[in-house]
């Protein structure tokens, strides 16, 4: 009987010994990195081949630009390609080209036929250089898509005047 209690006694010994205490591990979790949005920069060339007479073009995105601006040679038609740029809340941007095969008509005052208004709406007004005439309109705003304007270049000047039709 003294041989197996001390062969339990030597086993338990060997058990606790084998149960060596480690260290407690720490895991830090690191907090889930926030993706930072990419702005995206599309682009549309128009096409004056198969551009209409009177042009009408969709808003690019579906929500509203915050801002527009018509980049043109303010002195000399034809002298470069016609931008406009639609810049957004998110830091995105859409930008139509018309190549510098067109040129901007002046209206009666001597400024060229180009409007703008605060809805995002661009309207021009010109000629290839090959004689065939485009009117261009632009919408900003989706609300707008498939109306029709009745632009007026030579009230309010130097900005010219839109109205929408129903």
């Amino acid at each position: 009987m003294k041989k197996i209690i001390a062969m339990i006694a030597f086993v338990s010994m060997l058990a606790s010994c084998s149960q060596k205490s480690e260290p407690v591990e720490t895991v830090v979790l690191e907090p889930p990195k926030q993706e930072v949005y990419q702005p995206k920069h599309q682009s549309a060339t128009i096409d004056l081949n198969t551009a209409k007479k009177y042009d009408y073009r969709n808003a690019p995105l579906d929500v509203p630009a915050t801002s527009v601006v018509v980049n043109y040679d303010p002195k000399v038609p034809y002298a470069k390609p016609i931008e406009v740029v639609y810049s957004y809340a998110n830091g995105d941007t859409f930008t139509f080209m018309i190549p510098a095969d067109f040129g901007l008509w002046k209206n009666s005052a001597g400024r060229f036929r180009v409007i703008s208004d605060a809805e995002g709406t661009v309207w021009l007004q010109g000629q290839t250089k090959s004689g065939k005439f485009h009117e261009f309109v632009f919408y900003g705003n989706p609300e707008y898509n498939g109306t029709k304007i009745k632009p007026n270049s030579y009230r309010n000047l130097p900005a010219g005047e839109i109205k929408y039709r129903q």
